[in-house]
């Protein structure tokens, strides 16, 4: 069923504070997940990111890691004057110059696709333009912190076509607690993300359903606003380019080892799954749930390599005693 009239905007986020900076910050999920200590690893070179969203950023902390686009809002520049998007992109690759903030993959390129209007809504029929231009430009992931409530028969196909292409699309799960995951974060092709807070609880306002894959930091994300500004805000719009900034750092982990090896084990979509399973901390019910979906990354681990936490395994039904054949009763032997 098509629904390219239908409505998409940005979730509901919270807007906590809004600050200037002049020493580089570096945000409580950076340090939570010890992300600062994977750069020496790699810091996402050679990496793009598609964000659609808002528009085209202009923040001196991004700079040139951000690529300018396409824009599909008729009668508005293709520059960001809503700030979400802004936000959205200094999460993952804000740069690690001594200044402001530094994102998750500070040496990834965005490259920023508006689909929103300045007032963060937009349609199907514009999301799913832009899809087709992802399609076209093949970049190495697409970060998407928006959605809608209704299923689309022609923005699945575009996704699905994404998939083939192994390009992950990361998928903001929505802000409206147990009202069900969002459209397209709900598509079982895209990667779906949750938002926690600082203490380790899942975010009161992060959607819940069982197609929530993993949870990263969403609440209190200090990152890039307008006018050169930051500003920290709440949403699954900020744990959705979070993971996908991991997600950058792993795959150029993985590009620098094929040059090296000639093997590279993390090319497909599902393969990018496996390896974030590999690397996760299970959270809430033990294994995967509605709220955490199959848990948090240990992004340290998954970058630097090292051996994963055994998982819990589940304990075995105890099988049945075998019940002992009954013994047949002798036959009385006829008398003579």
């Amino acid at each position: 069923m098509s629904n390219e009239n239908e409505k998409v905007k940005l979730p509901e986020y919270e807007v906590n504070e809004e600050l200037s900076s002049l020493s580089q910050r570096i945000d409580w999920g950076l340090r939570q997940m010890n992300v600062p200590s994977t750069w020496s690893v790699t810091k996402g070179e050679g990496i793009t990111v598609m964000v659609i969203d808002t528009g085209h950023p202009l923040h001196p902390d991004i700079g040139d890691n951000v690529i300018e686009g396409k824009n599909f809002i008729p009668k508005e520049p293709i520059e960001d004057e809503n700030g979400h998007q802004t936000h959205c992109t200094g999460i993952i690759c804000a740069k690690d110059n001594q200044a402001g903030m530094v994102g998750v993959a500070p040496k990834a390129k965005c490259i920023s696709v508006k689909a929103l209007a300045k007032n963060g809504s937009g349609s199907y029929f514009g999301l799913s333009q832009a899809l087709q231009y992802a399609i076209e430009v093949k970049p190495d992931l697409i970060s998407m912190s928006l959605g809608g409530n209704k299923y689309d028969a022609g923005m699945r196909e575009k996704i699905k076509q994404l998939y083939k292409m192994n390009i992950p699309v990361i998928c903001a799960a929505g802000n409206t607690g147990w009202g069900g995951v969002n459209w397209p974060a709900a598509y079982p092709e895209t990667i779906s993300v949750a938002a926690h807070d600082e203490q380790g609880n899942i975010a009161t306002f992060s959607s819940r359903g069982e197609m929530v894959e993993w949870a990263a930091p969403g609440v209190r994300i200090y990152s890039t606003f307008l006018k050169g500004m930051y500003r920290s805000l709440s949403g699954t719009s900020m744990a959705c380019p979070f993971v996908a900034g991991v997600i950058a750092l792993m795959l150029a982990k993985h590009k620098k080892q094929e040059k090296e090896t000639g093997k590279n084990d993390c090319k497909t979509v599902d393969q990018i799954r496996e390896h974030l399973l590999k690397y996760t901390m299970d959270k809430g019910r033990l294994g995967k749930d509605e709220a955490w979906g199959y848990g948090v990354i240990d992004v340290e681990k998954l970058i630097k390599g090292e051996k994963p936490e055994p998982k819990p395994e589940p304990k075995p039904e105890p099988k049945p005693e075998p019940k002992p054949e009954p013994k047949p009763e002798p036959k009385p032997e006829p008398k003579p």
